[in-house]
C-alpha cells in the first residue's frame, strides 16, 4: 500500500492563524496533531500536541522539570495567555532535521520511518506537490494491525 491510499482528511490550521486557534482545534477534535498550511494551501508542516504544550510552559520548566512544582494548577489561565499574540508558525519547531512530510508513492514503511525520524505523530501527504491529506500514527498502526 502507498501513502496516498492511507491518507485521509486531517485537521488543518493556517500558519498565520492565532496559536489559540491551533489549541482549540487540537482540543475540540481530540487529535494529537494538525497539518499547518501557508496562505496558498502549501504544507508548512505539522504541529503536534506536545509542541503546543511546550509553547504553554515557561522556558525554565522545560529546562528543569523540578521547577514545574512551583506552578499551581490555578496558573493554567496564565499558561494559556502565553499563546496570545503568537501565530501557529511561531509554535512550529525550527530544529527538525526531518520534516513530517511524505509523498503519495511512499510505502508505509517509509511513512513510519519519517514519523520516527521527525518525531511526529502525523505526516502530511503530498501528491504531485499538492497536499492530499495526512496519516496519523493511529491510522498507520490500525492498518498494520488489520493486516495480521
Amino acid at each position: 500500500m502507498k501513502a496516498r491510499n492511507l491518507a485521509s482528511p486531517q485537521n488543518v490550521v493556517r500558519a498565520d492563524a492565532p496559536a489559540t486557534e491551533a489549541a482549540a482545534v487540537l482540543a475540540r477534535h481530540d487529535v494529537r496533531a494538525a497539518l499547518v498550511v501557508h496562505d496558498g494551501g502549501a504544507l508548512a508542516g505539522v504541529l503536534s500536541d506536545s509542541e503546543l504544550l511546550r509553547a504553554l510552559l515557561p522556558p525554565y520548566v522545560d529546562q528543569a522539570s523540578i521547577l514545574a512544582r512551583v506552578l499551581e494548577e490555578s496558573a493554567a489561565d496564565v499558561l494559556f495567555d502565553r499563546l496570545e499574540g503568537r501565530s501557529v508558525a511561531d509554535l512550529m519547531p525550527e530544529d527538525r532535521e526531518v520534516e513530517p512530510v511524505v509523498h503519495g508513492e511512499d510505502t508505509l514503511v517509509e511513512v513510519a520511518s519519517v514519523m520516527v525520524r521527525a518525531r511526529a505523530s502525523a505526516v502530511g501527504v503530498l501528491d504531485e506537490g499538492r497536499l492530499i491529506g495526512g496519516i496519523t500514527i493511529d491510522d498507520l498502526l490500525s492498518h498494520l494491525l488489520t493486516r495480521r
